[in-house]
């Protein structure tokens, strides 16, 4: 089973998460759930490629280019991926994108770099540019996934740094 956590914190072993099965399936089952869109999702305006560049964008600005390029890599028919990923509504490849992406990416970098500070004007952009309240919602849940797994996997980098010898050391007894 893939394990996203893990494959985007880049670790051989991160046994410090054991302890807690129940909270790696769930974050595991979270992302299953926003990411492994069937064809008869009730949300299509969202879909799987989309979806993966909105969580690489947002990966982007929470400063982790592992998670950037594991969501980039994902991404499949979005032309300029990468670009937008980067660069956002604003860079080269953001300027030429079509109204509804933009505003998508403008609401990711509002969700991630000032959340406390949007408004329902910032929502109205989004119905403006065509989103609809379920794909609104879908583009939040993307966001708010994507901010908790680069959080976790930043700790366990750190505890893998600090305590990954004595890790491998413990599973080796």
């Amino acid at each position: 089973m893939t394990d996203v956590i893990r494959d985007i914190a880049e670790i051989d072993d991160d046994r410090p998460r054991d302890h807690r099965p129940v909270v790696r399936e769930a974050a595991q089952s979270a992302y299953d759930a926003l990411f492994a869109v069937p064809l008869d999702d009730p949300v299509p305006g969202v879909g799987r490629d989309l979806r993966h560049l909105i969580a690489a964008r947002a990966a982007w600005l929470e400063g982790d280019r592992s998670a950037a390029d594991w969501y980039l890599a994902r991404t499949g028919g979005v032309a300029d991926a990468a670009d937008l990923a980067v660069g956002g509504a604003d860079g080269a490849a953001g300027v030429r994108a079509g109204r509804r992406l933009r505003a998508a990416l403008r609401h990711v970098d509002a969700l991630v770099t000032r959340p406390a500070s949007t408004t329902a004007d910032d929502l109205a952009g989004l119905v403006a540019a065509g989103w609809s309240a379920a794909e609104i919602v879908v583009l939040g849940q993307i966001v708010g996934l994507v901010s908790y797994q680069v959080r976790v996997a930043q700790a366990l980098r750190v505890q893998d740094d600090l305590f990954g010898h004595e890790i491998h050391e413990e599973g080796s007894r």
